[in-house]
């Protein structure tokens, strides 16, 4: 499935957990003020200014690390994501991908 026809959330527990942990080092890491009511999950955090290129950089190694994926150039440069839902659906599809393999 290309990655920007995604929907821009994560269903489930597992789903939330992904996006809780991904808005929670962009509010951290990019310093954003927990009371920062702009910043949604929704947020387009590039062309609002939370996340630069050197930024992207970081988010890259944060979710790569984070969660055990690689996140190939096709994901990194699709609309989904430009948001933490995107991310988080981005996240969720190449972690299930690793498990599938894992298990054939």
């Amino acid at each position: 499935m290309p990655f920007d026809s995604w929907e821009h959330h994560v269903e489930g527990s597992a789903g939330s957990d992904v996006t809780a942990r991904i808005e929670r080092f962009v509010r951290g890491h990019f310093g954003v003020d927990p009371c920062d009511m702009r910043l949604a999950r929704s947020t387009d955090l590039f062309e609002e200014g939370y996340v630069d290129s050197v930024g992207l950089t970081e988010l890259l190694v944060f979710i790569e690390r984070e969660f055990g994926i690689t996140v190939p150039d096709e994901a990194l440069l699709s609309d989904a994501f430009a948001c933490i839902d995107g991310m988080a659906a981005v996240v969720a599809e190449l972690a299930e991908e690793r498990a599938r393999r894992g298990r054939s």
